[in-house]
């Protein structure tokens, strides 16, 4: 438990370690984005790799203020040096498929480190209660329609969740408070409780509002 979103993203940055990371979007990312730039900076001028991908789309226009890789692009890619992965912008299952297929090759699809969000009724990328795809453990991306707007969505899979070296969920605010004690309690239904109770090594990051 930590007493800030500064403090959060200070200890967040201890897992930005690459070489391959999945980020997910919203304001608590937007916000996480901006600490973390002068230490990414620091780390892409020094010769470390790192590539960034995004967790989940929404099928939007890049140019559009919901899209989330605009905002990664904008606040971390573009001014860290990292411009040319802005081409990590995808829309669809098979258009993200696409991409792993260069990235990773045959190889499996496991990235060194996957950071989640965590909405208040327990979804986590844009996997939602109550999806038909909680059970699915074999695709690496779906695209789905999602009860929030804007629906059509695209997102990693449980397969590269529960393979990624290491999962950091992250909540910030009072108004994830309820969840978290649902996580502490046992939950196993919801998205985010599914993703953090069947990895080996998963991270949960508080700020003391979400701790309760």
């Amino acid at each position: 438990m930590l007493d800030s979103l500064e403090e959060v993203a200070q200890k967040s940055l201890e897992y930005v370690v690459g070489p391959r990371l999945a980020v997910s979007g919203g304001t608590t990312f937007a916000a996480l984005f901006r600490h973390w730039l002068p230490e990414v900076k620091r780390k892409v001028e020094s010769g470390l790799t790192l590539r960034f991908f995004p967790v989940d789309e929404r099928r939007v226009p890049f140019e559009d203020s919901q899209c989330n890789w605009k905002v990664c692009y904008e606040e971390l890619l573009l001014p860290a040096g990292l411009a040319a992965q802005k081409d990590h912008y995808v829309t669809s299952a098979a258009q993200y498929g696409e991409l792993l297929q260069r990235e990773f090759g045959n190889a499996p699809v496991i990235f060194d480190q996957i950071f989640l969000g965590m909405g208040e009724d327990g979804h986590t990328a844009s996997l939602f209660p109550g999806g038909s795809y909680l059970s699915d453990r074999d695709s690496n991306v779906l695209d789905v329609v999602g009860p929030k707007p804007p629906p059509q969505r695209v997102t990693l899979g449980f397969k590269p969740l529960l393979q990624c070296k290491t999962l950091v969920a992250i909540a910030l605010g009072a108004s994830k408070a309820s969840l978290v004690k649902g996580l502490r309690e046992g939950d196993t239904e919801l998205p985010i409780s599914i993703a953090l109770n069947n990895h080996n090594n998963s991270i949960l990051l508080l700020d003391r509002a979400a701790a309760g």
